[in-house]
């Protein structure tokens, strides 16, 4: 089966505390990306527009710098999502197993196939 979603990425995360950007390559149900301090590693499934799944982000770099922390001020940090992908976009929503209260919006933008 073909993956429609298979491409790599610009992402762009926010939640009330915090804005962030990276990269992520989406490829047979596998999401593997990063920025300079976090690395992205998840699955999702996707059903005609829907799409779901999970995201683990781990640091990598800059432990101890203050500036450089997550958008959810902690980390590690898993979070499931739900979204829709039309047109070289996916567009998620989702939270953190370790802070349920605050809610993650998400865009990706179709870089390459």
């Amino acid at each position: 089966m073909i993956d429609p979603l298979k491409g790599f990425y610009a992402a762009e995360f926010e939640t009330a505390r915090k804005k962030a950007h990276g990269v992520v390559m989406l490829n047979d149900g596998q999401i593997r990306g990063g920025d300079s301090s976090f690395a992205y590693i998840g699955s999702y499934t996707q059903s005609g527009l829907s799409v779901s799944g999970s995201l683990r982000g781990i640091r990598h770099a800059y432990a101890n710098d203050p500036e450089r922390v997550s958008i959810f001020g902690i980390d590690p940090v898993e979070v499931s999502f739900d979204g829709v992908a039309k047109d070289g976009y996916v567009a998620i929503e989702g939270a953190a197993r370790e802070t349920p209260s605050l809610t993650l919006r998400a865009i990706l933008t179709r870089i390459s196939d």
